[in-house]
């Protein structure tokens, strides 16, 4: 019997592996054998469950490697003999995943492979780059720690074009290798909380430094490296639950968010001196944006501005549970104030920007939420923009849409992260090329001062 991974999830991130497993089946329910053979201290003789890898990603190339189908010689996904026919995707940060047919050949006797030879490949695909223009930006997976509990954390830096830096250097002599602080870039920080019964599982690494980075649109923050921002894609956000209770893990979500931001950019501003600490700025989707609520109230002006799509802001609305947290509102009532940013709102929040489908179907995260919210931050005088998408669900899918929201959160970035603009007193929309573009698509609210009613573009 075969078995492979596609994953192979490790302490240096994925690295996808195929092993071949030996069961001797004609004794492999034979418990009375095993134990006689066992007692005598003869486990040879009973073969189950031999593991023996045969082959693994080659990551010492600089590729990530994946198999996708095991044939033998014939063709047919039949497994005999010694020779594997295996279908695997290559690919690098530079180049995206192509196919290719190779002839796995090896010698196994007594679980163990006496050679291995993947020599003969033969290419199936020639998918080129689909987005030739971002050729040229660098990808780095990095480790840190945060100060709350000790927990190694790691994500994804991506750096612009004519920034590349060997952080293994960095990290020896961080002196000499840090940017002059007029040189640094602005950081865009998007990440998605995820909640762990265990530190152990929450310091895993889940992504390979040779994987090709897929662009899209909608999911992607990889498009601002366009713009010159350095990228922080996914940085562990764990919220760990303590003791043996797996359901209390909210009870400190708050201060472990925080804590996991705070690492984050201090190690890659600070640390590394690779981003200007002024010009962070923080964004997610669904939960995501729940989260750049709370870090923006909670920060201490951390970042500078925070785009926030398709959020919840207020847990009274989702009294019966929401994400992974399975206690009711009347059971916890102050967990569920704490965790909601509507309830914690205060006048020195930095700009946020809130981006919501109008027919937003997914029972959390109704539109009703963002125009709520909004409402709350204009009742208190916070620098904010509502953008309601019309006809769009829980994901943005129209084109018009999709570029609208592009349109939008740059227009946010540059004002309040690039230009570090001190923010206007006076009543502000978007400018002239923007509201022309998009006038039919969205409704727009933008608020500076209490009072400012709403404004259809």
């Amino acid at each position: 019997i075969f078995l492979y991974n596609d994953e192979g999830a490790g302490e240096e991130g994925y690295v996808p592996f195929l092993n071949i497993v030996e069961i001797d089946l004609e004794n492999l329910n034979d418990s009375d054998r095993l134990a006689s053979e066992k007692s005598k201290g003869n486990t040879n003789t009973v073969k189950t469950g031999i593991v023996t890898q045969i082959w693994e990603s080659n990551h010492e190339a600089g590729k990530f490697e994946r198999i996708h189908a095991v044939l033998n010689n014939s063709g047919s996904t039949l497994l005999s003999g010694d020779s594997l026919r295996v279908i695997l995707s290559q690919e690098t940060p530079e180049e995206p995943p192509n196919y290719y047919l190779y002839d796995l050949n090896f010698l196994y006797v007594a679980g163990v492979v006496k050679k291995v030879s993947d020599e003969s490949a033969v290419r199936i695909t020639n998918f080129k780059h689909p987005y030739p223009a971002m050729k040229g930006y660098s990808k780095h997976i990095i480790k840190y720690k945060r100060p709350l509990d000790g927990v190694t954390l790691s994500s994804t830096l991506y750096l612009p074009k004519g920034y590349s830096f060997d952080l293994e250097n960095i990290q020896t002599d961080r002196k000499k290798s840090k940017l002059k602080k007029e040189k640094r870039l602005p950081l865009l920080f998007w990440a998605y909380p995820l909640q762990y019964n265990a530190a152990s599982a929450a310091g895993q690494l889940r992504d390979s430094p040779f994987r090709f980075s897929k662009v899209t649109p909608f999911k992607s923050p990889l498009v601002w490296l366009t713009l010159g921002f350095a990228v922080l894609d996914g940085p562990s956000m764990p919220i760990i639950a303590t003791g043996d209770k797996s359901s209390n893990a909210n009870d400190t979500y708050v201060e472990q968010l925080v804590s996991s931001a705070e690492a984050a950019v201090d190690y890659v501003c600070n640390g590394l001196g690779i981003c200007d600490s002024t010009r962070v700025a923080v964004g997610g989707h669904s939960y995501g944006a729940f989260m750049v609520a709370n870090l923006l109230i909670h920060s201490k002006n951390l970042f500078c501005c925070g785009i926030a799509r398709s959020g919840a802001y207020n847990r009274t609305m989702t009294p019966f549970g929401f994400q992974t947290e399975r206690r009711s509102f009347w059971k916890v009532p102050k967990i569920y104030t704490k965790m909601s940013p509507f309830f914690t709102l205060h006048k020195d929040m930095r700009p946020i920007l809130l981006i919501h489908g109008a027919e937003d179907e997914n029972r959390g995260t109704y539109t009703d939420q963002s125009v709520r919210m909004f409402a709350a931050l204009r009742s208190i005088g916070v620098v904010s923009r509502l953008v309601v998408l019309p006809y769009e669900g829980h994901r943005y899918r129209a084109r018009e849409s999709i570029m609208h929201c592009l349109a939008e959160t740059e227009f946010w970035l540059r004002k309040y992260c690039v230009d570090k603009r001190k923010y206007s007193t006076s009543y502000d929309v978007a400018p002239d090329e923007l509201r022309s573009a998009t006038a039919p698509i969205a409704t727009i609210a933008t608020h500076i001062q209490p009072g400012d009613s709403q404004v259809n573009l």
